[in-house]
């Protein structure tokens, strides 16, 4: 008596199931809105708005269907208090990695909209070999990027994964792994453009932040997949994706 034959995979499951079991998956996403108007005032670190309070309590609502090991974030209040809701309903706490934090941009204390807005329009009519030194008065882009993909790499060194480079290939080291594991970092536009560059191994520029540029409250999706038996590469499953 012959067997009965299983049916035929769909292709959209056989992708499905060669995405299962890989040795890292990070869900990279930006703070909800946060509310910069209180923050020139107090001079402070800007908190979310009302509004930036129920985009990050849509976001974690949203994120259940991606349940997290672990989750970390930036410093920064905006992203401590989106990381905190994401976290609670999953049982987690966020660990703070300060160097998350997006690049230093001096604060305008007491300045007017219209003057923030002058001061980021004529930031971005400078030349382009400018732009290396940051935003006039703050960070440089390149201390910016160092210190971004170096906490990072701390981050991973914690599950096995390191960077390394094959056959003057950028790949990556990774423990094989019978279930995905799935972590999460909290973070900002300029943080987050970093990483996704970084992982894709794109040479950098100062403007990160505008090639990958991911709505307030949105999420991407990165996984390590095997390219042979030497090492693992990032591939971008999902990008900006939004609670609604």
């Amino acid at each position: 008596m012959s067997r009965p034959t299983e049916p035929a995979l769909s292709l959209e499951e056989r992708e499905r199931r060669g995405r299962s079991d890989l040795p890292l998956e990070l869900v990279l996403i930006r703070h909800a809105e946060p509310d910069w108007e209180t923050a020139r005032q107090q001079g402070a670190d800007p908190g979310l708005t009302a509004l930036g309070r129920r985009q990050a309590a849509a976001l974690a609502d949203h994120l259940r269907q991606l349940p997290l090991a672990a989750l970390y974030c930036s410093p920064l209040e905006r992203a401590r208090e989106t990381a905190a809701a994401i976290a609670a309903p999953q049982d987690l706490t966020a660990t703070v990695v300060p160097d998350l934090a997006e690049i230093g941009v001096p604060l305008l204390t007491n300045a007017s909209q219209t003057e923030v807005d002058a001061y980021f329009l004529a930031a971005a009519k400078r030349p382009f070999h400018d732009h290396w030194e940051g935003f006039p008065g703050g960070e440089p882009f390149r201390a910016f990027h160092r210190r971004v993909t170096r906490a990072l790499g701390e981050v991973f060194a914690h599950y096995g994964v390191q960077a390394q480079v094959i056959d003057g290939f950028p790949a990556w080291a990774a423990p094989a792994r019978a279930q995905t594991l799935r972590i999460g970092i909290v973070a900002h536009g300029g943080t987050n453009g970093v990483i996704l560059t970084h992982l894709l191994g794109i040479p950098p520029v100062p403007w990160e932040w505008i090639r990958f540029e991911t709505p307030l409250a949105a999420y991407s999706v990165v996984v390590l997949r095997a390219i042979n038996d030497q090492g693992y590469i990032w591939s971008l499953q999902q990008f900006g994706r939004r609670a609604a």
